[in-house]
């Protein structure tokens, strides 16, 4: 599947626990590519409603070729914040086909919404920077893994 570039979801309003694995070395490679160039991020999965709504949160440091995918069982629109992350993030919102339609930088604690300017399917967030050390942003396409689980609500 291919797809390129959240919620006051992304990085907020959760527990105190996200997922049970964290974002690094053993994670599944999700590929971006634009303009000859290309890069690989291992992600750690966010598909149920209370992994993407804890996100990154409570987490003090990320790989720096790792990151969180967000999946969404439909096109959303819904803003993300950073309340209880650490991690200065780059937020990009990928469409259903597998483009980037944005990346946003996002600064730890704050709480205002970064809500995309269209509807998305996946969020990638990488450590803020990522994108533009590796010459991508909004068209890019993005390649995902054969295990991406189903979003559920």
């Amino acid at each position: 599947m291919l797809f390129t570039a959240f919620l006051g979801v992304a990085c907020g309003d959760g527990g105190d626990t996200g997922p049970t694995t964290t974002p690094g070395a053993a994670g599944p490679l999700v590929t971006i590519s634009q303009s000859g160039r290309e890069a690989r991020v291992r992600v750690e999965f966010a598909a149920t409603l209370a992994d993407r709504q804890t996100g990154l949160m409570f987490r003090k440091e990320m790989d720096e070729d790792a990151g969180m995918l967000f999946i969404f069982p439909r096109d959303s629109q819904v803003g993300f914040w950073m309340k209880n992350t650490e991690i200065p993030l780059d937020i990009a919102y990928i469409s259903a086909e597998g483009i980037v339609m944005e990346v946003r930088q996002a600064t730890p604690f704050d709480e205002t919404a970064l809500v995309p300017s269209r509807p998305y399917r996946y969020v990638l967030e990488v450590n803020q920077g990522w994108f533009e050390r590796h010459g991508l942003g909004a068209g890019a396409a993005v390649t995902l893994p054969a295990n991406v689980p189903t979003a559920t609500e």
